[in-house]
């Protein structure tokens, strides 16, 4: 049985996710991450138009920390947003990228 149904089960026999937790030998907050962790997709990459770091750095293949490091060299074009100023890349911006650096 895989351990999501399992503490599923374990959800829905009435235990709490600090009892699950003890009897399986992780966190409650593990637990409570399992559990709610499948529920909430991200859409899908391909349907963004503004993408993260992460997200960014996921379809080039490279590292969250390089593309931040190519964005303040220019390489990579970043929006700021937010009072944080968080940065986003363009889909278009990382294919145009992805295609330049093809040939």
């Amino acid at each position: 049985m895989e351990r999501r149904d399992e503490i599923f089960k374990l959800r829905q026999a009435g235990l709490t996710y600090t009892k699950i937790g003890r009897r399986l030998g992780i966190s409650k907050e593990r637990v409570r991450q399992i559990l709610k962790g499948n529920q909430r997709q991200k859409p899908e990459l391909d349907s963004k138009v503004m993408l993260t770091t992460s997200e960014a750095g996921r379809l080039i293949g490279v590292h969250t920390n390089t593309v931040r490091r190519w964005g303040a060299k220019g390489i990579l074009k970043p929006y700021r947003i937010g009072s944080r100023g968080d940065r986003r890349f363009r889909r278009r911006d990382i294919d145009r990228f992805l295609e330049l650096s093809r040939d």
